[in-house]
Order: structure tokens, then sequence, then C-alpha cells
């Protein structure tokens, strides 16, 4: 018996065993060739057989009539193949046409960190909802103060949110209450540099929006800082831990060594404990662990980094000024190489002009020398973002001059991205504002070119949707339906006006519906219904659309109402002890029963008393210990601080 090849063998079988490794989604290479050629199978297997063949024993291992069989199954297999396969190209075509006119934050690129070697990306580093992580050092500016939180904006719209305990590693050692102190350490429009603690989903906000929790503490903010690594004239973020007599005694969160800023060095600016204070290091006392600091706004908005021994990128933080040069340029920013070593992006919406129009890339050639600040560092992907902009170079934020909701007339477009959006600019005042228009807010109808319908120098009607307040930016719309609702922004909603809201949560407590805005409401548990019930009605789904009436908003928290007898209500509207005129009849409703009287709650939280007069008449009225509690009833008011209740109904209302 001849003995078996096994080189032979071996080659013949591995083509199969690849087979079996291959992505079923993936055809071969020989299937693609085929299809190239279009070669009828006939003609393919014609050329097999005019070999000549020569097998073992001098004959045909078939027959004839085999081989006619076994030809017509590969032709009519191969007809078949070919027939899903343009069906599968005609369905990836369509796709491919689908998508390149979707716009996604995918779309402007994910985050990157291979530096400057290799091949360059398409589109910048960008912080977006999907990949914003733990761990992410990003710079904002601080928009609310609230009494238990901070609300920051973020680069790239995005918004996080720091509770009073991650707000100071001073306060929050020595026990204070910090919540009380917020509002006296930290204000709005200042620049802070914080680190991404969690992100969670919110269960209100059907884009795919997150809650992002972040904190301002230094500790873990400069998290393996050590002293070898501070050098005279470093901008170091510090924070008060005590005010003495000549001076004040700062930390850096990191127990290793600690600062002191003398008065005459404060900037003429009054200081107190667990404020956050920029930096610059006059000189440093190895021997005994102090660092001597100024807090000049001059020498800190001037200070460039410099190219220290032993910088890693955990010890970059946001809000550095660096020098840089451009290495090249991207679809929608540039990269930038800086401290020797390191790069990072600069997305469009950061260079020097804040009106770049469609050949801004002539500004920023090769090897050009540019300052910027660090935006945001992610230390898991090694990404880093920059920033061009003039005023936060300058250690400033960006001055805005027009407000959610407002409408201008005449914008000018300056700029068409097409897959993106439009560039306008507001004629805004005492400063023109640039706005940014994303591709679906430009019409109500689907536009599949921009460039076709519309044209650089163009004027369009334009309402402000929201602020990106770090890249000093305005988003806004073109669509004609935004310029019809009545409802666009928090301040446009008003106690006792009627608003149609969709549901998008139900809890214990009550329902979070949404008005056509996109602004969000409270109806609480006690106004889902006209009675007392034990859970919420089963009528209130998420997606159901209801009849409101707004009992009152403050500090953007608006709560609604579900009543029925509240919403069909014509009588009067009592919002304010300026609208309490002695013969008003108005709705209210009871909030609590006493022996002598009850409390009644009017809109805009304006609460009135109803003494108990007369035991008859009380009785009449059904007012006792069995009558539901928030019963709707009509008041007829007779003074700022009582109301008598006037019979006209019976079933629990008075009307």
């Amino acid at each position: 018996m001849e003995p078996r090849d096994d080189k032979r063998y071996q080659k013949s079988k591995r083509p199969h065993a690849k087979s079996n490794l291959r992505n079923p989604l993936k055809r071969p290479k020989s299937e693609f060739k085929r299809s190239k050629h279009e070669q009828p199978a006939s003609v393919l297997f014609q050329d097999q057989d005019d070999e000549p063949e020569f097998p073992r024993g001098g004959g045909r291992v078939l027959s004839r009539e085999e081989v006619a069989e076994a030809r017509a199954e590969a032709e009519e297999e191969f007809e078949r193949e070919q027939g899903l396969t343009s069906r599968g190209r005609k369905k990836q075509k369509k796709k491919a046409t689908v998508k390149s006119y979707k716009f996604g934050e995918d779309e402007w690129g994910s985050l990157f960190g291979q530096g400057i070697t290799g091949k360059l990306p398409r589109l910048t580093n960008r912080i977006t909802w999907k990949n914003i992580s733990p761990g992410m050092k990003l710079w904002g500016v601080i928009t609310e103060v609230n009494l238990k939180d901070l609300v920051i904006s973020l680069p790239g719209g995005l918004r996080g949110f720091v509770h009073a305990e991650d707000a100071s590693d001073v306060l929050a050692e020595n026990g204070d209450k910090v919540s009380f102190l917020l509002s006296k350490t930290l204000h709005v429009g200042q620049l802070v540099s914080c680190v991404v603690m969690q992100v969670d989903d919110d269960k209100g906000d059907e884009k795919g929006r997150k809650r992002v929790r972040l904190s301002l503490r230094l500790s873990v903010l400069y998290k393996g800082l050590t002293l070898d690594v501070v050098q005279d004239g470093m901008v170091l973020i510090a924070q008060v831990r005590s005010v003495e007599d000549h001076g004040y005694i700062l930390q850096f969160g990191v127990p290793s060594f600690s600062g002191f800023l003398p008065k005459m060095d404060n900037g003429g600016i009054p200081i107190c404990r667990g404020q956050l204070l920029q930096c610059v290091v006059k000189s440093v006392d190895k021997a005994r662990a102090v660092v001597y600091t100024s807090s000049s706004a001059d020498l800190v908005s001037k200070y460039v980094t410099k190219d220290l021994k032993g910088l890693s990128i955990d010890l970059l933080v946001p809000g550095m000024l660096v020098n840089a040069h451009v290495h090249s340029t991207l679809e929608n920013g540039i990269i930038l190489s800086f401290l020797t070593y390191f790069a990072g992006t600069v997305d469009i919406f950061h260079l020097q002009n804040s009106f770049p129009a469609d050949n801004w890339k002539i500004d920023y050639t090769q090897r050009k020398k540019v300052n910027a600040r660090v935006l945001f560092i992610d230390p898991s992907t090694r990404a880093v973002g920059l920033t061009l902009n003039p005023h936060l170079v300058h250690y400033k934020p960006p001055p805005m001059h027009v407000k959610t909701g407002e409408i201008y007339e005449k914008s000018c477009i300056l700029r068409i991205d097409e897959n993106f959006g439009l560039l306008l600019n507001i004629p805004s005042s005492p400063e023109h504002t640039p706005a940014y228009v994303l591709r679906f807010d430009v019409s109500d109808e689907e536009v599949l070119k921009l460039k076709k319908k519309f044209k650089q120098g163009d004027y369009a009607r334009l309402r402000v949707l929201g602020i990106r307040h770090l890249e000093g930016l305005a988003i806004g719309t073109l669509k004609a339906s935004a310029f019809e609702r009545p409802v666009f922004t928090h301040s446009d909603v008003k106690p006792g006006m009627l608003v149609r809201a969709q549901v998008i949560v139900v809890e214990s407590f009550g329902a979070i519906v949404q008005f056509a805005s996109g602004v969000k409401a409270l109806c609480p548990y006690r106004h889902m219904s006209e009675f007392e019930r034990v859970k919420p009605t089963k009528k209130f789904k998420v997606g159901a659309e209801f009849l409101f009436r707004v009992l009152g908003c403050k500090s953007k928290r608006i709560t609604v109402t579900h009543k029925k007898t509240l919403v069909k209500s014509k009588l009067g509207i009592l919002a304010s002890h300026a609208d309490a005129i002695e013969g008003l009849i108005t709705h209210g409703w009871i909030t609590k029963i006493e022996n002598h009287g009850c409390y009644v709650k009017f809109y805009n939280g304006v609460l009135g008393f109803a003494p108990r007069l007369d035991p008859a008449l009380f009785e009449l009225l059904g007012f006792c210990s069995t009558n539901p509690l928030c019963a709707v009833l009509a008041w007829f008011w007779l003074s700022r601080v009582s109301c008598l209740c006037l019979l006209l109904l019976f079933n629990n209302f008075v009307v």
C-alpha cells in the first residue's frame, strides 16, 4: 500500500478547518471572486472538465450521468448563493445610506489614546453619555449651587452633580454641615476640576442620558501626588484648612505636605475655610513639608506647566496650561503635541475662533505653537482633550448673552457640516453668540442634503434649546413646531396653567411627566386621582398622555395635578397673596384637618385656614374625620388668613 503524503493531506484539510472558525456573516474570498467575474457555473465546471484527469486505474471515478447530476446541483446552489449575495448587498447599501444621514453622539469619534503614532483617527476625542466612565478627570463650570448639591456643566454639553459631602475634604473631615457652606465656598461661574465617581442610568430620560456623580475632593483629584513633583512656579488647586492671623493654612488632599498662603498674597479676595483656590508655588520647604504659595489671579492665568521629570498622565489635572504645537488636522478638530510625549485633541468647538468657517484648517498649520488648557483626561484609554478657547486659556468662563427659550429672527448661517448640522451667528447683545443646530433640528421634515436646503450667509429664525457653558455655545433649533410650544423652558411655566404631558416614570410617590419641550414635572401621588387611593391609579402608564394643571414651580421643580375638579375648574387662580381679594371664589384642596378648622392649599404654595365657625354648618358640610384628606373644595376668600366654605354641591365637593 502506498504511504499517504502527510503534507498533501494537511494542505487539503486546512481550508476546511479555517471555514469552521470563519465569521458566519462574512463571505469567503472565493465567493467574491466568483461574483466579480460573473462566470456561469457551466463555464467554470467546463474549464475544470477540460483538464486531463489521471485517476488511479486509468478510468473515471464517476459516470457521465453522475457528473451531470453533480454539475446541475452545483449550478443550482451557485445561483441560490448569488441571489442571496445580491440581496445582501442591497441591504448593506441601503443600511449604509441610512447610516450616512443618521446623527449620533459616536459619529463625533470615540476615545483613543494611542498618541500621534500610527494611522491618524478621522475625528477628535469627545466625551459623550456613552463613553463617560468613573475615574475620568473633567474640567467644568458651576451652573447651580443648591442646598444639597452642585450642578456642573461639563465638556460636550454634559451635566454632572456634586453631592455636598463630595465638595470638600476639609468640611467633611471636621463634621461640618457642608450643605450650609456650599454657597459660601463656591459660586456660579467658577471653573472647577472634578473626577467622575459614578455613572447611573437616568430613569426619567428616554434619550439614554445618564446621571453623573462628580467629586471636587482634592484627595481624589491629586491621588498619588508627592512633594518631589512640586516645583516653583507650578499651579496647584488648594483648599483652605484654617484661617490664621497672618495667612491661611492650605491642604492639597495628600497627607505628605501642606501649604501656606500669606494674607498679603491672597489677591485682596475674602477667603473662608473650605474654599477652593488656584495657587502658584513660590517656594518649597522640603524639611518642613510646606509649600508657600500666592493666589494672584494674574500669575495663575499665565503660568505654563513645564516638562517635569516623572510627570505621568495620572498627574495631569484639568485646567493645566501647556505649550503645544499642531501635529495634524482632523475632520472636526486638531491633534496637539505637548509636554514632549503627550498628545491631545481639540474639537471644533474649542478652537481659538468661536466662529470657525469652512476654511478653519488654514489657521492651524503643522508645527504651529499654541497655548492650550487640559479639558479632560481618561486614564483608562490615555485620551486627553484640550481647549484653545481664549476665555478658558485666560482661566475665565466664556460669557453667555443668550437664554434658553429666546427667539432670534435673523441668525446668520456660517458653516454647514453635511453630516452633523449648522453653525450660526446669533446677533445677541453686547456680543454675538455662536449657536449650533444639530441635523435633526434643522427642520420638522427629514433633510437628506443640508447644503441643498441651506446656503452660507442665509438668515434663519432660531430658538435656543440649551447652553453649553464651558464652550460658550448655544444649541438651537430651526423647527417651526418649536416656536409654537406654550411651554419651552421652566421660565414659561406659570401656576394654574393647563399643560398636556406624557408619563415617563411611575413611582410610589407619584409620576414624572414630560412636556413636549422636554421640561419635566412631578405629579404627586395625592394629585394623580380625585379620590384617596391606596396605590397610583392604573391609567397612569408610561407613554400615556394627560391634561394637567400646574400647581407650582420653584427652583425648576414643577408640580402638577390631575384632579378632575382642579383641571376642569373655570374659577379664578389664586397663586399669590396679592391675588387674595375679598369675594374671590376659587378652588383649593384640604391638606390638614384639625378640631378647630382645616388648612387649605392653593396654587404656588399659598396656604389658607378655614376656622370652625358654626358646628351645625360644619356637620352640614361633612367636615369631620371621615372626610377624605385632600378633597377638592371651592372656597370663598374672606381675608388673607381665613376662608369660608360655601355649600353648592354635596358628595365632598363645594363649588
